[in-house]
């Protein structure tokens, strides 16, 4: 069990290839204690989903992806990679990407467009969302709680659509994680179970794709821009390719004691401040000592009688 005492919980942003980052940002890396290091998003545009994989359901019907494809027609889709228990990122994403689809839902108008006339875009009948569960032993029954958690978020009247819209994800065996890393690594989504947190260290992505389950843009981060949401949409929906947005984040806890370099820094940390008290006791008590002989060689004894 690692002591909470000794751990420190941190998110690293790591820049994407997007515009807004300024040249002379300082990004941090994590640790070299850090287990996770290769949590990231190598970024695939272009390439195609693994139609054929299959899950289960938030309410534990089988199904492929193509299903679902198939199942949403023509709709663009957006995948994102989860799970219920997440102590942080998943929750944080997630409420950034409901808080986005009612402003996405409201008529705009979008620049670019030939007609110039406003656009929605509803989870359900304009674009569909995909949440895929990283833990294999995720029951659907916890999956579905997790599901009505985000849809609760989302206006009354958008609900009905958005649970037909938003499908939730889960191994189609428990325990068997074949499926899920079959799409991570499909799109580059790179992530890690982290052992002795009993946690899975991964980064946050919106992962747009076509109606032919095609990769056409990544969009990181937990809060989303509503015109680069519609853009996005739009892009995926004509099958068109565009450069990522966003920082994308990633959440990590750091242990001191994790492995034996770090040990060795705390406990040479630890020596050297032994060391430095056994040396300034050593030292005070080698001057009181100075002091005491001065003293008794410069004392003057008096006899009675003497002045």
């Amino acid at each position: 069990m690692v002591r909470s005492t000794h751990i420190a919980l941190a998110c690293s942003i790591l820049t994407s290839s997007l515009a807004q980052a300024s040249p002379g940002d300082e990004i941090l890396a994590p640790p070299p204690t850090y287990k996770a290091n290769g949590v990231t998003v190598e970024e695939k545009i272009g390439a195609r989903l693994p139609l054929e994989a299959a899950f289960r359901t938030s309410d534990g019907k089988r199904v492929t992806l193509g299903e679902l494809f198939t199942e949403s027609g023509d709709l663009p889709t957006i995948v994102t990679f989860n799970y219920s228990d997440c102590p942080m990122l998943c929750s944080l994403q997630l409420n950034g990407l409901s808080a986005a689809l009612p402003k996405i839902a409201e008529p705009a108008t979008m620049p670019g467009l030939s007609d110039d006339k406003p656009v929605a875009f509803k989870v359900g009948t304009q674009v569909r969302i995909i949440t895929i569960d990283l833990e294999p032993t995720e029951e659907p029954a916890k999956l579905a709680k997790m599901k009505e958690r985000y849809l609760n978020r989302l206006p009354e009247a958008q609900r009905a659509d958005a649970a037909a819209g938003w499908t939730f994800l889960a191994a189609e065996t428990s325990g068997n994680d074949a499926s899920i890393r079959r799409v991570a690594e499909a799109v580059g989504f790179k992530y890690v179970y982290v052992e002795e947190r009993a946690e899975w260290a991964h980064p946050a992505a919106l992962i747009f794709v076509s109606a032919t389950g095609t990769v056409t843009r990544y969009v990181y981060g937990i809060e989303f821009d509503p015109a680069v949401m519609r853009e996005s949409i739009v892009k995926a929906g004509t099958s068109e390719p565009a450069t990522a947005v966003g920082f994308m984040n990633r959440c990590y806890h750091f242990d001191p004691d994790a492995n034996s370099h770090t040990r060795g820094g705390v406990l040479a940390l630890r020596l050297g401040a032994v060391g430095f008290l056994v040396l300034l006791v050593s030292g005070l008590g080698f001057m009181h000592m100075r002091r005491r002989k001065h003293l008794s060689r410069s004392t003057v004894v008096l006899h009675p009688g003497e002045s």
